[in-house]
């Protein structure tokens, strides 16, 4: 089912999304971010974006396949030092481009569609869309991210 972008300024995409819900229907969740962040031309979406309030997201897993997965109750357990700055955008703000400092890698965990665990390391563009989408669920937009 394809739905609107929010606009920016809607509140739910600024407040912490805390859990998934207990009888989520986690596949359709699944399958509703993936649609929804290829129709809109993302590498990532939240499902916050769209107007659903779960902690929950899609993001491409690998640039060349297309390959993605969806993250529920996604947590960041560990960040590298090293820091890199590239121009980020987001579908909340369309023609929005800001310089953003990220860690380069990061260390995750999160929820499947079966509702199993995984904890896995992320580095570069990958890791920075975990970041990004990330935010979301953390009710903080990347603009946030330039100071």
């Amino acid at each position: 089912m394809l739905k609107k972008l929010i606009p920016s300024n809607h509140k739910l995409l600024h407040e912490k999304i805390v859990k998934c819900s207990y009888n989520l229907d986690r596949g359709k969740l699944s399958y509703t971010l993936t649609e929804n962040m290829f129709h809109h031309n993302g590498v990532g979406l939240s499902a916050n974006q769209i107007g659903i309030k779960e902690r929950a997201f899609v993001m491409i897993s690998d640039m060349e396949s297309q390959d993605t997965i969806t993250c529920f109750n996604p947590k960041i357990v560990k960040e590298s030092k090293e820091m890199v700055t590239l121009e980020e955008g987001c579908l909340s703000f369309p023609d929005v481009y800001l310089e953003i400092a990220r860690p380069e890698s990061i260390i995750v965990k999160y929820e499947d569609e079966g509702k199993e665990s995984h904890k896995i390391e992320l580095t570069g563009f990958i890791a920075r869309i975990f970041q990004h989408e990330y935010d979301h669920m953390e009710g903080i937009d990347f603009t946030e991210r330039t100071k």
